[in-house]
């Protein structure tokens, strides 16, 4: 029973995983490796605690608040910060 309750979970932060966008190409001001290791970032710092939210549920204003708020608790750096808003706002609008 207990195998279950922790695959569970897992399960679901990994269909969340999948939804996010896989970058495929550089942006104007980013490169196509930071944006990868943003992505890379976000899921395995955010999704330990919680759910992945999508890069369509927030502005680009409240994820920099959102970021501003969870670094500390994420114990992620300035520079891990960044590249995960910068993977965050470089996200195809859909």
């Amino acid at each position: 029973m207990k195998k279950y309750l922790i695959f569970i979970p897992l399960l679901f932060l990994a269909s969340c995983s999948s939804e996010l966008y896989q970058p495929k190409s550089s942006s104007d001001k980013v490169s196509l490796e930071d944006l990868k290791k943003g992505r890379v970032t976000y899921v395995k710092n955010c999704a330990s605690c919680h759910q992945l939210f999508l890069p369509k549920n927030f502005n680009t204003k409240e994820w920099k608040d959102n970021l501003d708020k969870m670094q500390a608790r994420a114990k992620i750096t300035d520079d891990e910060k960044q590249l995960i808003y910068q993977y965050i706002v470089n996200a195809p609008k859909k």
